[in-house]
């Protein structure tokens, strides 16, 4: 549709806005009897009180908090105009707001910004999209909609005033405050679907306001961080700028919100904003558009008046300049006092303070609160966050998904192309590494997403990582989150996102853009063949753009703005939708959820008294057993004390080191993705990443250049099983040197030896392929993609109190707390492919699940189904080794009890840590043990024995019998089975 058919949809809309316009006659109309006898009753400080508008948050408040007691009191004393509303819950609405209420001597009107509904600010209620995206769908009628919502949702929580609708004109791509607030850049369309959801809120019987007067659309400064210009072309300013608000006032708007904007050469004050200019307020908007409605500030609290005016100066000319209602800065009673002296020393007329209170009392008039002034439940039990509104909401964000390229062609998806998805979410925040609605979204629809994230904070190291990590020409979905956002002052990446994704973009054509915000984002990048605009960063959104990626639903937004050298407005390609297949539902559980073992028919008490014998023989002082069959947790038990002096309890929550299961939960997984990248081989020699890889003779550095990445995985490399590293001196890197010309027992290949030398090399590897540490890779890669929050290397200090002591430290002259165990990896800086990992049980069991599920969990993948079980089986690189890749098998005396299946693979950790997970049974146990406290001599051989008996203990609950006859009984548990 181009933009002279949007613009004859518009007019036709105009007539039936007309028409409706003409019934929804109950927010209108002369001022009210009850606000002229009101405003007789009130003194002159609480007619200025009526004038200002307080801030809050709607949430539980205590008695005795002081916000709340400052509330009361200003309630029970001048009075209280409005009540600015951030956040809240429906039961403080319901509750405390209920209560001002009743004290309050003239009723309180509570406002709100909802421009894109209530889903912001309130749980439970409806999010909508921003007014940009309602313009995309073309028709008026879902503005409409979208402003009935936002009245019928707004009134079930109090709130009888919407700061909305936004009616600037956005015709400057480089505005970083309005944008897609807007929506869009043609008056008409702005007029249109501005009068349109301002019907829908009259309808719900909320106040309406356009803002931000005379124009905030056209600026490159955001005006809460500083005064921002607006052209002065007069012709301009009255035919662009202007016109929609002309239009609103003619059809009714309750208030006008002015901004601190100034046109320096149109204005006869230059560099005064409008806020405190009397040609814009009484010259221009009272007099030459003839409104006659209420006259709000801006918050007065923005840079735009604090970088350049004092709050009393600023009050004052507010007033005089003919604002009637103050968006105060902060200090109520403070404010009124310098409102109350001005007036009183004739600097303010004291008829202006009548104008402008009784403008206070028409808006409650006019929304009603004359009448009632309290939230009525049974409305609210009706209208907040109902189905309805979801289902209009979430029509409305799938007709707004605009697609502006689709050069390559990107979509739609194929559903049997296999290749991995690299779906990069890009967030203009600091620290935001979280999986993206809409990663999550293509992910449980089967797409084989490979997610990853980028954030302000990342650096160049990080990000030459993951661009070596994309495959040439793969297939990559870029996602943008970048919106408007007071004080940032900025709407496009920053300069370091910027460069990494033109280089996503050389390095592959099979890419797509979408901006979940700024749709002007293509002009950084107009190499890119395909892109797509979804307006906003909120769920809603992110889901419909999802489906109308995946081919669920079709595509046919509209672009309500032209973006420079790409795309007029009014532009936007169409697509059909087309049937996408359900994914296969996993052979296993897909999720991982606690129920109550009598649910699956089991009796957890006999492993009770075993926990209790094996704490009183001496193998640890306390620990957390955890054990999950076909996705069910059925125990989870914390069970004795940190330390024998039984101080404090062992929870299900606390942290463990541990120790060697490093190994699997960081370091061999680190390797599994970089083998599905096709960055490592399991056959490489080491020296192809590693090239100081030497040993101390010629003879040794020949034998070293034999090791592959396979044999460090398998303990065949020849290393020996330890060397006191921590002991030399130096750095750790000079420490990292030493393991790297360690010299081989024997040559590659012959026996299987146990060491931490080749895993420590592993994890070296890792850090040289991926540019990153071995901790950020894994924490980007695999623990936060899983949801495994209390996992990492060198846990921070606020996690102490979690964290388990290990053992008696001569050197520290006290336990070990808080810091790696292992001397050797302490002394290489805490990281180290060997040992430093912190978690939970909770966290092994997602990741323990997770690999059971064939590499994926509640929708997200983390491994391919073949990498797991290439990494799972024995690798016999030693005949007869019972050594996976990085994993164990059990054997012998099995760590892990001796039912276990042949399928079953595990390993340990020396600190007292064990985890097995067993495919053939659908099932994993893990244990976590501090058992080297308060000294490592205490482990044998009680810690061994025990630990086996937990984990054939809980097997036994599970209701397996028969011993694997391959394993064996500990000596101690033989003698007692006979």
């Amino acid at each position: 549709m181009g933009i002279q058919r949007l613009c004859n949809r518009l007019a036709l809309w105009g007539s039936l806005v007309f028409l409706m316009g003409c019934a929804a006659t109950g927010m209108r109309g002369e001022p009210s009897s009850w606000a002229r006898r009101t405003l007789r009753r009130l003194t002159l400080r609480e007619k200025i009180a009526q004038m200002m508008i307080y801030h809050t948050n709607l949430y539980y408040r205590n008695d005795q908090d002081p916000h709340w007691q400052e509330l009361i009191d200003l309630v029970q004393t001048d009075g209280i105009g409005a009540i600015h509303v951030y956040f809240g819950d429906v039961g403080t609405s319901l509750t405390r707001l209920n209560e001002l209420q009743r004290l309050s001597k003239v009723p309180i009107l509570l406002d709100a910004d909802i421009e894109y509904g209530l889903g912001a600010r309130f749980p439970g209620s409806t999010p909508l999209p921003p007014l940009m995206a309602l313009a995309a769908t073309g028709d008026p009628h879902w503005a409409y909609e979208a402003g009935r919502i936002a009245g019928e949702e707004g009134r079930a929580v109090g709130i009888r005033w919407n700061f909305s609708p936004v009616v600037d004109v956005n015709n400057n791509p480089d505005n970083p405050i309005i944008n897609t607030r807007s929506f869009g850049d043609n008056p008409e369309l702005v007029s249109t679907f501005g009068k349109a959801f301002m019907d829908g809120m009259h309808a719900a019987g909320m106040l309406a306001t356009a803002k931000h007067f005379p124009g905030h659309g056209d600026t490159r400064t955001d005006s809460h961080r500083a005064l921002a210009e607006i052209p002065s072309d007069s012709t301009r300013l009255w035919s662009l700028e202007l016109a929609p608000f002309r239009a609103l006032i003619d059809a009714g708007v309750d208030a006008v919100m002015v901004a601190h904007v100034h046109a320096p050469d149109y204005q006869p004050e230059a560099d005064v904003p409008a806020t405190l200019s009397s040609f814009w307020i009484t010259d221009i908007l009272k007099q030459r558009l003839g409104f006659r409605g209420a006259v709000v500030t801006d918050a007065m609290g923005m840079g735009g008046i604090t970088t350049r005016y004092s709050d009393a100066y600023a009050l004052v000319a507010a007033i005089n300049a003919g604002c009637d209602i103050i968006i105060q800065n902060h200090h109520i009673r403070e404010s009124i006092d310098v409102v109350e002296r001005a007036v009183r020393e004739g600097r303010i007329p004291a008829a202006r303070i009548d104008e402008a209170a009784l403008k206070m009392l028409e808006l409650k008039a006019k929304a009603g609160l004359n009448r009632e002034r309290l939230v009525d439940p049974d409305y609210t039990r009706v209208h907040f966050g109902s189905p309805e509104h979801r289902r209009l909401a979430e029509d409305m964000a799938a007709r707004s998904v605009t697609l502006v390229r689709n050069d390559g062609p990107f979509l739609p998806l194929d559903p049997d192309d296999r290749d991995s998805v690299y779906v990069i979410d890009i967030y203009s925040r600091p620290f935001a590494h979280s999986q993206s609605v809409f990663s999550r979204r293509l992910a449980a629809a089967g797409l084989p997403v490979i997610p990853r994230a980028v954030d302000e904070t990342d650096g160049d190291t990080y990000l030459r990582g993951l661009l070596d990590e994309i495959p040439e020409n793969g297939r990559v979905i870029l996602t943008s989150f970048s919106i408007p956002r007071a004080w940032r002052g900025a709407i496009y990446l920053t300069p370091r996102q910027t460069r990494f994704v033109q280089a996503v973009a050389r390095k592959t054509s099979r890419i797509l853009l979408v901006s979940f915000g700024n749709p002007y984002l293509i002009r950084s990048f107009p190499e890119i063949p395909n892109y797509l605009v979804n307006y906003k960063d909120q769920p809603l959104l992110q889901t419909a753009a999802a489906r109308a990626v995946l081919g669920q639903a079709p595509i046919g937004g509209k672009l309500p703005v032209a973006i420079p050298g790409i795309a007029p407005s009014g532009s936007g390609l169409e697509l059909e939708a087309r049937p996408w297949p359900e994914p296969s539902p996993p052979a296993r559980a897909s999720r991982l959820i606690r129920v109550l073992p009598e649910e699956m028919g089991l009796d957890v008490s006999p492993l009770d008294e075993v926990l209790r014998e094996a704490v009183a023989d001496s193998a640890f002082p306390g620990g957390v057993v955890l054990a999950a069959r076909h996705g069910n947790i059925f125990l989870h038990r914390g069970f004795g004390t940190h330390t024998y002096a039984g101080h404090t309890p062992t929870r299900i929550g606390h942290i463990f080191d541990l120790a060697s299961l490093t190994k699997v939960i960081a370091t061999t997984p680190a390797v599994m993705k970089l083998v599905e990248a096709g960055k490592l081989n399991l056959d490489d020699p080491v020296t192809k990443y590693l090239p100081d890889f030497g040993g101390s003779t010629p003879d040794q550095t020949e034998l070293k250049e034999r090791i592959t990445i396979r044999h460090l995985l398998t303990h065949s490399a020849g290393f020996p099983p330890f060397r006191p590293f921590y002991r030399m001196p130096g750095t750790p890197a000079a420490r990292m040197d030493s393991v790297l010309h360690t010299d081989l027992m024997v040559p590659p290949g012959d026996s299987t030896i146990y060491s931490d030398i080749g895993m420590i090399t592993l994890g070296r590897i890792v850090e040289h392929i991926t540019g990153q540490s071995l901790d950020r890779f894994t924490a980007d890669s695999i623990f936060t993609p899983l949801g495994m929050a209390s996992t990492g290397f060198n846990p921070p200090a606020g996690r102490l109190h979690r964290i388990v002591p290990t053992e008696y430290s001569e050197t520290e002259g006290g336990f070990i707390h808080g810091h790696v165990h292992d001397e050797n990896a302490y002394s290489l800086g805490g990281v180290a492919g060997h040992a430093g990992l912190f978690s939970t049980a909770y966290d092994l069991a997602r990741f323990a699940q997770m690999m059971l599920n064939g590499g994926e969990l509640d929708g997200v993948r983390i491994f391919q189904p073949e990498t797991i079980d290439l990494f799972t089986r024995r690798a016999e690189v030693v005949p007869g080794s019972s050594r996976c890749l990085g994993w164990d098998s059990p054997e012998g005396w099995a760590s892990g009890g001796v039912y276990l299946s042949d399928r079953s693979y595990g390993h340990t950790g020396f600190t007292g840590t064990s985890l097995w997970i067993d495919p053939e049974n659908d099932c994993f146990v893990i244990l976590l043990t501090n058992a080297v406290h308060p000294y490592r001599a205490y482990k044998n051989p009680d810690y061994y024995d025990w630990r086996q008996k937990i984990h054939s203990t809980v097997y036994e609950i599970m209701g397996f019998t028969e011993p694997n006859p391959h394993l064996q009984w500990r000596p101690r548990w033989a003698t007692e089975e006979k």
